[in-house]
């Protein structure tokens, strides 16, 4: 009895994207058994102290976390109490396949046509070296918030802006790189793509996230004002991370607040450009926009650790596939992120960071030199592109 067409194709795309998540785990095996400092010194004993106390645990530090990540360690812990590696890691390695899959979704909306590009995609960032590495070996949470970066643009390219600000609120409530795409949505208020009332929406959701924690009686003050808490968590300049303060002595930390000065500069300056701008907003300048926002912000902050270009490296893979003549800039940014988790997992150092430094200062220079020539030439604005008006 022969199968039908649909169901022979159905039955192949089904064992083909099994093949594929099951690879995508296999490769990620090896690397479980690896102990890195955050493991040992702040998520194990978390996890240790929520088995033993339970939920209690809440009431207290989390560790330089706010509550939403802690609060995912929980469940997990809950799920698989005897295996702390597993259980805390199986959190963020989830996050790999959200993230890729979005990824999928913003390229699939491009080439809908085109089947095997968004795959592709997908298998650009799941099979990532330093996506492996952050979650798999590390135990970090930056796909995590990564992944709701990437949900915010998907959402503003399909129209649903409600959806894109809640999305940017729940990647600030599990850490606070996610102010790195901060710049991108500034920009798009200030072009009238976007109304003044969606930016509740982001301490709205922050707040919400930090409900249960307060519940149970965490002090409210305290969970709103993490960050500020640990500000100061390292003093020096920058960690490892390959920006501009490796060409000082990152331990000048008198200079700290010449650096946020200098920060601040530097956005308004791009902020002002993009204000004056008559170009159209489309889906190519909105990519455009996202990926040198989350480039030049950890570029540019000082404070900043190594692995703070994870968000770079994966807008940069979906503007390579919305605009190909930029496929250079994955690639650059994705080998200097793997040689940095090369020599944050195992401390083995292939290139300086001050020497990658000037790779990502290269990447920077090229994407903002088009970025501004596509900024001058366009014409007069026009909506998002999406289903639905930006202001519905």
């Amino acid at each position: 009895m022969r199968l039908p067409k649909d169901k022979k194709r159905f039955i192949r795309t089904t064992l083909f994207w099994l093949n594929i998540l099951l690879l995508a785990l296999l490769i990620r095996l090896p690397f479980l058994s690896h102990l890195s400092d955050d493991y040992t010194g702040f998520l194990e004993p978390w996890f240790r102290f929520f088995i033993s106390e339970g939920y209690s645990v809440f009431k207290y530090d989390s560790f330089y976390y706010t509550a939403p990540y802690p609060f995912l360690i929980s469940v997990t812990a809950t799920l698989l109490p005897d295996f702390p590696i597993i259980a805390i890691k199986s959190i963020s390695i989830i996050f790999d396949f959200i993230l890729a899959f979005f990824v999928y979704k913003i390229v699939y909306a491009r080439y809908p046509d085109r089947m095997m590009v968004p795959v592709l995609a997908f298998l650009v960032v799941i099979f990532s070296p330093s996506v492996i590495l952050n979650s798999a070996a590390y135990a970090q949470s930056d796909t995590v918030y990564t992944a709701f970066l990437v949900v915010c643009l998907n959402a503003l390219l399909r129209g649903r802006v409600g959806g894109a600000f809640i999305a940017f609120g729940l990647s600030f409530s599990i850490k606070l790189q996610a102010i790195f795409l901060a710049p991108f949505l500034l920009w798009l208020f200030l072009k009238r793509k976007v109304k003044l009332r969606y930016f509740l929406l982001i301490p709205l959701t922050y707040l919400t996230t930090m409900l249960p924690a307060w519940f149970i009686g965490r002090p409210l003050d305290e969970l709103l004002f993490t960050y500020i808490i640990n500000a100061n968590r390292f003093p020096e300049l920058t960690l490892f991370a390959p920006n501009l303060y490796q060409w000082i002595d990152p331990r000048h930390e008198e200079l700290y607040p010449a650096g946020i000065i200098l920060s601040a500069y530097v956005m308004l300056v791009l902020t002002l450009l993009v204000y004056k701008s008559r170009a159209k907003v489309d889906e190519n300048l909105l990519v455009q926009l996202a990926t040198f926002s989350v480039l030049i912000m950890p570029f540019i902050l000082p404070r900043m650790l190594d692995r703070f270009f994870v968000p770079a490296e994966i807008f940069a893979v979906i503007l390579a596939f919305y605009i190909p003549k930029y496929w250079y800039i994955p690639v650059i940014i994705g080998l200097s992120n793997f040689m940095l988790h090369i020599q944050l997992t195992y401390q083995y150092i292939l290139i300086p960071p001050n020497q990658l430094s000037i790779f990502m200062l290269v990447v920077i220079i090229v994407l903002g030199v088009k970025l501004l020539r596509t900024l001058e030439h366009l014409p007069s604005p026009v909506d998002i592109p999406g289903r639905r008006a930006p202001d519905q």
